[in-house]
């Protein structure tokens, strides 16, 4: 049988070394590639920069350049527009804690002594009647004086008062954002008022809640209830200013009536002659106390003194009177040492009127 015949099969040549060379290349080649456009965006790159760096030289140049050509250039005023001139603002003053309230203490005694000089004016156009003193009244042993210290609102005010060696009332603003510890201060002493602002004549800074002419009863009550739920056991009350609200009839006929029902005692401060108070408390069948003398209207040591001898003539006469003064440095130190003075009376709480 004859042999098949088979084709032998080439021998497959080994060339694994050129691959890797070729692919060496390509990688070369990519490489080179990104190199290249690498370098050109850097480059570019850093020319821009250099670019925007000289510009912005270039600009600060002529900026400081104009600058210096503004500086020293002649004003000369427009025929057109003259400029105007404005006042220099006054420095900020940074006051603590008790300069503050010496600034405040010091409005309240003009806002009242305002209030007072204005009724005086009115008061001085009328015929001056001489104090009248009723034979009739008897009573026994020295005669009596109050002294209100009104505008009672700080601490320091009330370490000063409570040097005072003998009965004095102090009447305490409600509290307020201004004064808002007068609660606290109130419980420092056995007896004391309520100073109640009322709409004045002539001020324009009255407290928060002042009682105006044209409230109704209901908002009168309101307010006094308020008070009532801060100071409880105080049932005397008075006014701070008041000159406009205590000489309307209808105002002071709510204001009275609200009191005694609210089982309250309403003391004139008389910052007006043409106060109601007498009128509408003789309509309720309610004693009427009110101020007899102010004792610093001016603040001179000399003159509080002056003062506080006519409160002392005028309880002789009367029987009683009644003083008001303010927490001022002055008052308070003539009234520490005013004991001698005081020997031929009573000094009471007004209460005890």
């Amino acid at each position: 049988m004859p042999k098949s015949s088979r084709k032998k099969r080439k021998p497959i040549k080994q060339n694994g070394l050129f691959l890797k060379k070729k692919i060496a290349l390509i990688l070369l080649i990519c490489f080179g590639v990104f190199i290249a456009i690498y370098g050109v965006n850097y480059f570019q790159l850093i020319k821009s920069q250099k670019i925007d760096k000289k510009t912005t030289e270039i600009l600060i140049s002529k900026m400081k350049q104009m600058l210096d050509d503004e500086k020293n250039t002649p004003y000369a005023p427009s025929r057109y527009f003259q400029p105007k001139e404005y006042k220099k603002l006054p420095p900020v003053v940074v006051m603590d804690q008790k300069e503050a309230e010496k600034k405040v203490e010091k409005e309240v005694h003009l806002s009242e002594i305002k209030d007072y000089k204005t009724s005086l004016k009115i008061e001085d156009k009328k015929p001056k009647k001489k104090l009248h003193v009723d034979k009739k009244t008897l009573y026994s042993g020295k005669p009596k004086l109050a002294i209100i210290i009104d505008d009672v609102a700080y601490a320091h005010q009330v370490r000063l008062i409570k040097k005072i060696p003998y009965k004095i009332t102090p009447s305490f603003f409600p509290p307020t954002k201004r004064h808002p510890d007068t609660v606290a201060l109130s419980k420092k002493f056995n007896f004391t008022m309520i100073h109640l602002p009322t709409e004045a004549l002539n001020f324009g800074s009255p407290e928060p809640k002042t009682l105006k002419v044209g409230d109704t009863t209901e908002q009168i009550r309101e307010r006094i209830r308020q008070i009532k739920k801060w100071f409880p056991s105080i049932k005397y009350y008075n006014n701070h200013t008041g000159s406009k609200f205590t000489a309307d009839l209808q105002s002071m006929d709510r204001l009275i009536k609200v009191m005694k029902s609210e089982n309250i005692h309403f003391v004139d401060s008389r910052t007006t002659a043409k106060t109601k108070a007498p009128e509408i408390s003789k309509k309720y069948g309610l004693k009427l106390y009110s101020r007899d003398i102010f004792l610093d209207n001016s603040i001179e040591k000399k003159l509080i003194k002056k003062q506080l001898r006519k409160a002392i003539r005028i309880a002789k006469k009367k029987g009683s009177a009644i003083a008001i003064g303010h927490p001022h440095k002055n008052t308070l130190e003539v009234l520490i040492n005013a004991k001698h003075m005081l020997r031929d009376v009573e000094l009471v709480y007004i209460k005890d009127l």
